[in-house]
């Protein structure tokens, strides 16, 4: 899936409540037409657009097993994303992490901590062992994020991937393991505003709602 740019909006005033839960099955289209957003496509491994019968398919199949982790973060009871932990692997307990914002987050600078909280969810609640994220080189809203969250790279699973019209573009590889992630945690922490560090840290200690 890889990870959105933000875009900008008028944003809210202290206080609104940050909250997560799992996917339901009112998601189903809410999912496809967040995915099929052209903005979310251009920063996503596939770009070709998800026809409904395939993505009801997918959808469908997928939902039993993946709620606890297919995330939706919602402001003040609204949707406004989702992070998920995909290719999870049970025997090694590692996996990779995808993130969206599905519309333009009213809360500057939630953009930059989805992958922390993707990261919080894996290591906290799924006890990974280690977990890799993939952000496109022309992502330029996501590549400075994960510089200044700290997010160690792993060039050596760097490749180069085709997109829908033919172009070959730069998938970039970003790991942490167990082992690196309470330092991970605390100086990526530090790179959020204080706003939304305090969501952050609320939300990776709050139960998760079904």
């Amino acid at each position: 899936m890889g990870a959105v740019r933000l875009i900008r909006r008028d944003t809210k005033p202290m206080g609104s409540r940050l909250t997560l839960r799992q996917v339901r099955e009112e998601d189903r289209w809410r999912l496809w037409s967040w995915r099929n957003s052209e903005r979310i496509r251009r920063v996503s491994t596939t770009d070709a657009e998800i026809t409904q019968e395939s993505h009801d398919a997918w959808f469908s199949a997928r939902l039993p097993t993946m709620r606890d982790r297919t995330i939706i973060v919602e402001i003040d009871g609204e949707p406004v994303g989702w992070y998920q932990i995909e290719h999870w692997d049970t025997r090694t307990r590692s996996g990779e992490w995808g993130v969206a914002l599905g519309v333009p987050s009213p809360i500057r600078g939630l953009g930059r901590a989805m992958p922390l909280m993707a990261h919080a969810h894996a290591f906290c609640r799924l006890e990974a062992t280690e977990i890799t994220g993939r952000v496109l080189a022309l992502n330029e809203r996501m590549m400075p994020a994960m510089e200044a969250l700290g997010i160690p790279r792993a060039p050596e699973l760097d490749r180069e991937i085709e997109r829908a019209a033919g172009e070959t573009v730069a998938l970039l590889a970003y790991r942490v393991s167990s082992a690196q992630w309470s330092g991970v945690w605390e100086r990526a922490l530090s790179a959020l505003t204080p706003e939304v560090n305090a969501l952050v840290r609320r939300v990776a200690a709050s139960t998760i709602s079904d």
